[in-house]
């Protein structure tokens, strides 16, 4: 994940990403989402298609490829940065499931019309320290002493 440039939030089952340095938003379907939420968990690209295959039922092929170029159009619309040199442990067998939802190729739709708000908004140019973080106060000599 492009952290902290880059939010997401999944609302029963649909993910929205916000790229707070473009000022773009972005929504994808549930398998998109599972794409994501293995993404962010370590898995690698051959991590991914092993447990996608457990919970969707395609062809190997069609899921390889659809994954590989979602996983392009996050990279190049800066929501994920991919390590190409990586070989993290990120595969899993998911419980097993009854049955298996069809697999459709994730969709990713980008949205626009919020960019002059996101850009405007201080919350995404913070410090360590947070937002918003209270202002210093500077010493003012009082009334009471004398100066």
């Amino acid at each position: 994940m492009n952290r902290p440039r880059v939010i997401s939030e999944n609302i029963e089952g649909e993910l929205i990403i916000l790229n707070l340095e473009r000022g773009c938003y972005f929504s994808t379907d549930r398998v998109g989402a599972d794409v994501w939420a293995l993404i962010e968990s370590g898995h690698t690209g051959s991590g991914i298609l092993e447990a996608l295959r457990f919970r969707y039922d395609g062809d190997p092929g069609e899921m390889a490829w659809a994954v590989n170029r979602f996983v392009e159009l996050l990279e190049l619309e800066g929501l994920v940065t991919v390590d190409h040199e990586s070989r993290a442990n990120g595969t899993s067998s998911p419980g097993p499931e009854s049955r298996k939802a069809p697999f459709q190729a994730p969709d990713l739709q980008k949205y626009t019309d919020m960019r002059d708000m996101l850009l405007l908004d201080p919350v995404h140019d913070v410090e360590a320290s947070g937002w918003p973080v209270p202002k210093v106060e500077e010493s003012w000599p009082s009334a009471e002493s004398g100066a």
